[in-house]
């Protein structure tokens, strides 16, 4: 999850996946082990050149897997030092230069291991390749009956499309993401409607964790946010608390506003220098926080995994269209296949806008809910299985063997999944 990686600018261009302990780097590079770049003759002509490629990277590769061998084998004394068990550490390495047949490097890159969070880079690609560059999530507003005179004399159905509703630049505002729909309501003259508010999932899985995740102890950590049709803030609450400048009591705020629970906060101010405790619950009813915060922290968050993220969904959208003006008179409900024939909004989020998110900020929530969006997309079944079907066909035309691949969730959380560096 470190966002300041180091970027090399390629010179020889390489692709390398190295497994660690279960994980899986990927990064471009350059040249020699040294870093001194090797280059074909310019005196050789195309066909030379073709012939003589392989040649000039075998020559190199067992001198460049042995210098490898001699990291791990130094990485390994290490870990052994500070406890670890032998047994308990596996490596794997594969680096292969671009248009150059054969490996570069080779160390047991059939071996299948837990990638956990670089399973994202899977996920993406996955994605990218079967929805398209231009892909969209899209979350449509529909009536049962046509909008007369200011309002619908009947039920609003909303139509699920995974979008995590999440912009980490809004630090969990959701009201500036969902505003469109509003004006669209808007301009369609919508005022009130007197029947319902219908969260229709389609074929989108209830929220519930994957096989494989950590143990219920952690599910309110950020991490472990839930994932479904809906969601909002990528399933997580964001707590800001900021200390008085009289040592009175902090000021404590909660995004997404809407979420529909009840606030209760009792943070200490304390003088600079002292201990930063700070704890909160999440729950769809009560959001409580609790703690001190020293003056000379300016402003501290924290992120919670709300336990329905598609009850967080209605509950902000419900408020945001009361606050744009849209009033609805009857509850809040979920209905699979709900018929309406009229749409009046259509809510349309760039998927690239979410790569950032997955693959910088290592956000779970975020790859999960693209995770969903394939398996609907691709297989008609907007659930885990669906989307892990869809990803293994994928790999599969393209030639890469599926053995030792086994993709449970779009994040990598899952103890379950593997994946080898080949």
């Amino acid at each position: 999850m470190d966002t300041g990686e180091r970027r090399i600018p390629p010179a020889v261009p390489l692709l390398a996946a190295l497994i660690f302990a279960g994980g899986v780097a990927l990064w471009p590079g350059g040249g020699d082990a040294d870093g001194s770049a090797v280059q074909a003759s310019a005196e050789l002509s195309a066909d030379e050149l073709e012939v003589s490629t392989p040649p000039r990277v075998n020559s190199r590769s067992a001198r460049l897997t042995e210098k490898v061998k001699g990291l791990i084998r130094g990485a390994l004394g290490e870990a052994v030092a500070l406890g670890a068990k032998r047994e308990d550490v596996q490596v794997s390495v594969l680096v292969k230069e671009l248009g150059v047949d054969g490996d570069l490097v080779e160390v047991d890159s059939d071996k299948s291991l837990k990638p956990a969070s670089n399973m994202k880079l899977a996920t993406t690609a996955a994605a990218l390749a079967l929805l398209g560059g231009e892909a969209m999530f899209e979350t449509t507003v529909w009536a049962n009956v046509a909008p007369a005179d200011g309002q619908i004399a009947g039920d609003l159905v909303v139509r699920a499309g995974a979008d995590p509703l999440f912009d980490a630049g809004l630090e969990g505002a959701v009201r500036p993401l969902i505003a469109p729909v509003i004006e669209d309501l808007r301009a369609a003259g919508v005022e009130r409607v007197t029947g319902d508010l219908v969260l229709d999932l389609g074929t989108y899985q209830e929220a519930h964790p994957a096989p494989g995740w950590p143990s219920p102890g952690q599910h309110f950590k950020d991490y472990c946010a839930l994932s479904s049709g809906f969601t909002a803030n990528a399933g997580c609450v964001s707590i800001f608390i900021t200390p008085s400048g009289s040592l009175g009591p902090a000021t404590v705020e909660v995004l997404p506003l809407g979420h529909g629970a009840k606030v209760e906060f009792d943070v200490a101010t304390l003088k600079p220098g002292e201990v930063l405790e700070t704890h909160a619950v999440v729950r769809p009813d009560l959001i409580k926080v609790w703690g001190e915060i020293p003056q000379d922290v300016r402003r501290f968050r924290s992120r919670f995994a709300h336990p329905d993220p598609v009850g967080l969904f209605g509950a902000v959208f419900r408020s945001a269209l009361h606050e744009g003006g849209v009033a609805i008179d009857g509850v809040t409900r979920l209905q699979r296949d709900a018929q309406a024939g009229h749409l009046l909004a259509r809510l349309e989020r760039p998927v690239a806008g979410a790569l950032a998110a997955i693959n910088t900020d290592s956000n779970n929530a975020v790859a999960d809910q693209l995770f969903l969006k394939v398996g609907a997309d691709i297989s008609g079944e907007g659930d885990r299985d669906g989307a892990a079907r869809a990803a293994s066909e994928f790999f599969s035309s393209l030639g890469v063997s599926a053995e030792g691949y086994r993709q449970i969730d779009g994040s990598g959380l899952s103890r379950n999944n593997r994946i080898s560096a080949r």
